[in-house]
Formats: structure tokens, sequence, C-alpha cells
């Protein structure tokens, strides 16, 4: 009966140092993902700003290209009103 109770405490040891380092073994693993995912979130916030960044830059240059393209237009408008004006003819429809 000694030895079952010895046997069976000896195991119980065993098993209890095994699950021991398998916790551990799975809190250091957590911790490494955890890293992981900040790392992560770390570049996918300056992707994100980067994006936006570049968005606001061509959100400008379009700016900038419709209003070259309006003054264009405003000028040539002024340019064919003068013509009109100063020649004083009318558009025969």
């Amino acid at each position: 009966m000694e030895t079952l109770v010895t046997f069976g405490l000896g195991a119980g040891a065993v098993l209890i140092i095994l699950g021991i380092m398998a916790v551990v073994r799975l809190v250091k693993q957590v911790k490494e993902l955890a890293e992981a995912v900040s790392v992560l979130e770390l570049e996918a916030s300056q992707n994100n700003e980067m994006l936006n960044r570049r968005i606001d830059q061509e959100i400008d240059r379009v700016d900038q290209i419709t209003n070259n393209i309006y003054s264009a237009i405003d000028s040539r408008l002024d340019k064919l009103e003068a013509k009109i004006t100063n020649n004083k003819q009318v558009l025969k429809g």
C-alpha cells in the first residue's frame, strides 16, 4: 500500500511540475505575441498616417489643377469678351 501511495504522489508531483512548465511556456508565448501585436499596431498606425497624408496631398493637387483650369477658362472668356466689345460685333445665330 505504501508503494502505491508513494507512486501516486510521485506521479502527481511530476504532473504538477509538467503543468507548471507548460504554463510558464504559455505565458512566455503570450508575452511574445503581445509584443508582436503592439509592433503590428504601430506599423498599421504609421501606414494609416502616411496614407492620410498622401490623400491630403492628392486632394491639394486636384484643387490646384481645378483652380488652374478655372483661371485659364476665365482668362479665355475675358479675352473673348474684350474682342466682342472692342469690335462692336454682334454674334449672328
